[in-house]
């Protein structure tokens, strides 16, 4: 379950009032266990569950107890005090949880599924060829301000059956990406598709092994992001 179809389909409020079949429950508790935003959204809302029963125990508790000594006469309440806010509790409870709710439709939902569109929109992907590390030389990449993914590819001379590892590192030598690669194309290629916003503008190596029982280095690539 992604989590664009998790608030689509408002997983979080029908996980909570128990909405869901056993295998949509799984499914989501696996989804919730790696997306900090749902698990917020269930944690945030089972906290108000509890408090709205609290609130109903509480209610139900003293209207018990009020029918328990209705023969003693009491006082008149004052017709201002009926409004307090204890006994309208559930139903501002209740509006709460519906604004939420609408909040999430109208602006949340509105939001991802704008996002949604523009990223499988069609467009044209910028594709640059990488070139082995000359001493003294940074190939530069120059992207189009519209571009949202880029797309590199390099000659690969090691034919590995186990596949190939392709890391990249910034010019801290922190890896910014790993990237496994089964096969080569029949040309001897190697090609990878990024996203531009897990990359700054700057320096970055990068550095392709072949896999097996130990990792052997065989190219390494040393390249400039430049966005316009």
């Amino acid at each position: 379950m992604q989590h664009i179809e998790a608030d689509a389909n408002l997983a979080v409020e029908r996980y909570l009032l128990g909405e869901m079949s056993a295998t949509e429950v799984e499914e989501f508790e696996e989804h919730v266990f790696l997306c900090p935003e749902c698990a917020e959204a269930v944690k945030t809302g089972a906290a108000f569950s509890d408090n709205a029963h609290a609130v109903f125990k509480d209610e139900a508790s003293r209207t018990r107890q009020e029918a328990g000594f209705e023969a003693v006469r009491r006082p008149k309440t004052p017709w201002w005090q009926r409004f307090a806010f204890p006994v309208w509790a559930p139903t501002f409870a209740a509006l709460v949880l519906l604004c939420v709710a609408g909040y999430q439709r109208l602006f949340v939902i509105s939001s991802l599924q704008n996002q949604l569109a523009q990223s499988t929109a069609a467009q044209s992907l910028p594709t640059f060829a990488l070139h082995a590390v000359s001493r003294g030389t940074v190939q530069e990449i120059d992207l189009p301000a519209a571009a949202r993914y880029f797309s590199v590819y390099f000659d690969v001379t090691t034919e590995s059956s186990l596949g190939y590892l392709c890391e990249i590192r910034d010019a801290s030598g922190a890896v910014r990406s790993t990237v496994p690669v089964a096969q080569r194309r029949p040309d001897g290629t190697l090609s990878l598709l990024f996203q531009r916003s897990q990359f700054p503008a700057g320096d970055y190596t990068l550095i392709v092994s072949a896999e097996g029982p130990q990792a052997t280095e065989i190219g390494e690539y040393s390249f400039r992001l430049v966005y316009r």
